[in-house]
């Protein structure tokens, strides 16, 4: 199965017309650095590739970082825990985005329906809590709603707990 890398997810998400925060890749410490001051502290940055599935568990998400040289030392730990596995590797540095809830969204094609939209709990959860919904695709404004609505888990999008949603 192939998949797209997180920097071409967002651009076709973004070109689609959905609202992604400011995001750009680098190659080197320096670049990370200076895509980081462009788009404004606080940032993420994230060791990227064909083959990093789940980069928190591997420790290739650095959170909250402040400074071009807060940048700097994050790329230069991230690029010395790149494998030989992980096949080529890119940054990813982003504007820092706080939230609670995290969704996953992906394309599929099923060899009996073709294209679908998958929609799920994501983040940390996403295994976990394995709860997904899928429609055919194109997406209607009433298929993306039942979408969220068949998620089981779909009260933790909502307020609960003195949370917003």
């Amino acid at each position: 199965m192939t998949t797209l890398s997180e920097a071409d997810s967002r651009t076709l998400v973004a070109e689609a017309g959905v609202i992604v925060s400011w995001w750009a890749t680098a190659d080197t410490a320096d670049n990370a650095a200076v895509a980081a001051e462009e788009m404004g502290f606080p940032v993420v940055v994230k060791l990227c590739g064909d083959a990093i599935a789940h980069k928190s568990e591997r420790g290739l998400v650095r959170l909250s970082l402040t400074s071009a040289d807060d940048v700097r030392a994050a790329v230069t730990d991230l690029l010395d825990a790149a494998t030989e596995s992980d096949g080529d590797v890119e940054l990813l540095v982003s504007t820092m985005v706080r939230g609670d809830r995290e969704l996953i969204a992906g394309l599929v094609r099923d060899p009996q329906f073709g294209p679908c939209v998958m929609l799920g709990v994501g983040g940390v959860l996403a295994e976990a809590v394995a709860d997904v919904a899928f429609r055919l695709a194109p997406l209607e404004r009433l298929d993306a709603h039942e979408l969220i609505d068949d998620l089981g888990s779909q009260t933790l999008l909502g307020p609960f707990r003195g949370q917003p949603a």
